[in-house]
C-alpha cells in the first residue's frame, strides 16, 4: 500500500492528462453551443475572436481524478472547485460583479480552511503573531492566489507552462519527503498532467482559452497547495516555484494602484504582455519562463535535499535574483526589434 501511495504523484499525471484530453475535447464542443467568445480589444494579445472557457474541461478532469483517489464523502474541497468553476464560466459569459465573485471566493476560503480536515488545523504563522491574524492573513492570501491565476493568463500558454513548473517542482520535493503526502502528490500531477494536455491546444496559435473558467480555480487551487506544502514543512519550495507569478502580479499591481487605476480591468502591463510589446512571439516569452521555471524547479529540489537554514535562504536568494533579471529581460526591447524600429 505504501508503494502505490509512493506512486500517486506519476499516478495522477497520466490519468489527468488522458482525462483531460477527453474533457477538454467535451469542454470545446460545450464553448461552441453556449457562444462563449473571447472577442479581441485593445488591450487582447490576440487578434481574432477565440472559445473561451476550455478550462471547465480542466476542472472537470480534477473531479474525476480526486475522487479515483479519494472517497465520495470527500467534497468540500471539490463542491468548493466546482462552484468557483461554474460562477466563472458564467462570468465568461455574462458579467458577474467583481464584489459578488470575491465574496463567493472568500466563502468557500473560509469553508475549505475550517471545514476541509488536510487544512483544518493549520498552523503557519501562530508562533509570531495571534490567530486571528493569522486567519485574516491566510484568507487574504488565498483570495490573492486565487485571482492570480486569471491576472497572469494574457497570452497563450503561459498558464500551461506556470502548472507544469509548480507540478514537477513540488512533487520532486515532495519525493525527497520522509512524510507520504498524498493529497499533495494528486495536485501536483494534476497540474503537470491537465496543463500538459490543454498545451496541445493552447499553444500559440491559442485554439481555445482557460476563461476564468479554469484560471480562477486553478488558482485557488494553487493557494491550497501552497498552504500543504507550507503545513508540511516546504514553504520555501512554495515561494520559490510560485517567485515568477507572485513577483510580475504583485509588482504590476503596486504600480497600478499607485496610478490610481483598478486593479480588476483589463490592462496590458504585465511584463510578459511588455515583452508581447516589444517583439517577442507568445511562444517565445513562454519559453522564456520555461527555461527560467526548470532553474527554479532545480533550485527547490537542491534545497529540499539538505534543507537547514542556510540552504534554504541562499535558494531563496538566488530564485529572487534570477526573477527579477527574468523581469528586466521581459521588459526591455530586444536588440533586432530596436534595429526595426
Amino acid at each position: 500500500m505504501e508503494k502505490l501511495t509512493s506512486l500517486t504523484w506519476i499516478i495522477s499525471i497520466f490519468l489527468s492528462f488522458l482525462i483531460s484530453l477527453l474533457t477538454i475535447k467535451l469542454a470545446i464542443k460545450i464553448l461552441a453551443k453556449t457562444k462563449t467568445i473571447d472577442i479581441p480589444n485593445e488591450r487582447s494579445n490576440h487578434i481574432r475572436p477565440t472559445p473561451k472557457g476550455a478550462g471547465i474541461g480542466i476542472i472537470a478532469s480534477l473531479l474525476i481524478v480526486y475522487y479515483i483517489f479519494f472517497p465520495i464523502t470527500d467534497f468540500i474541497f471539490s463542491v468548493s472547485i466546482l462552484l468557483l468553476c461554474i460562477i466563472s464560466f458564467i462570468n465568461d459569459n455574462k458579467q458577474i460583479s467583481i464584489f459578488i465573485r470575491l465574496l463567493i471566493q472568500i466563502i468557500l476560503a473560509i469553508i475549505v480552511l475550517f471545514y476541509w480536515p488536510p487544512l483544518e488545523n493549520l498552523s503557519l504563522l501562530e508562533t509570531i503573531i495571534p490567530s486571528w491574524l493569522e486567519l485574516i492573513i491566510t484568507l487574504l492570501f488565498i483570495i490573492w492566489m486565487t485571482n492570480l491565476f486569471n491576472f497572469m493568463d494574457g497570452i497563450d500558454g503561459i498558464s500551461c507552462i506556470q502548472c507544469i513548473i509548480i507540478g514537477f517542482g513540488a512533487g520532486f520535493c515532495l519525493f525527497l519527503s520522509q512524510d507520504i503526502n498524498k493529497i499533495e502528490n494528486v495536485l501536483a500531477g494534476f497540474f503537470i498532467g491537465s496543463g500538459t494536455a490543454f498545451l496541445i491546444w493552447n499553444w500559440q496559435p491559442s485554439k481555445v482559452f482557460l476563461g476564468d473558467a479554469g484560471s480562477v480555480p486553478i488558482g485557488f487551487i494553487n493557494a491550497i497547495l501552497f498552504l500543504l506544502l507550507f503545513q508540511n514543512g516546504l514553504w520555501y519550495v512554495a515561494i520559490i516555484l510560485n517567485s515568477y507569478y507572485l513577483a510580475d502580479s504583485s509588482i504590476t499591481l503596486l504600480k497600478r494602484i499607485l496610478k490610481k487605476e483598478k486593479p480588476w480591468q483589463a490592462h496590458k502591463s504585465h511584463f510578459y504582455q511588455k515583452a508581447i510589446q516589444n517583439g517577442y512571439s507568445h511562444s517565445k516569452v513562454c519559453l522564456i519562463i520555461a527555461t527560467h521555471g526548470a532553474l527554479l524547479i532545480v533550485i527547490s529540489f537542491l534545497a529540499s535535499i539538505n534543507p537547514n537554514f542556510i540552504i534554504i535562504l541562499f535558494s531563496i536568494l538566488i530564485s529572487s535574483l534570477s526573477t527579477i533579471y527574468l523581469l528586466y529581460y521581459l521588459n526591455k526591447t530586444p536588440k533586432s526589434h530596436e534595429k526595426d524600429m
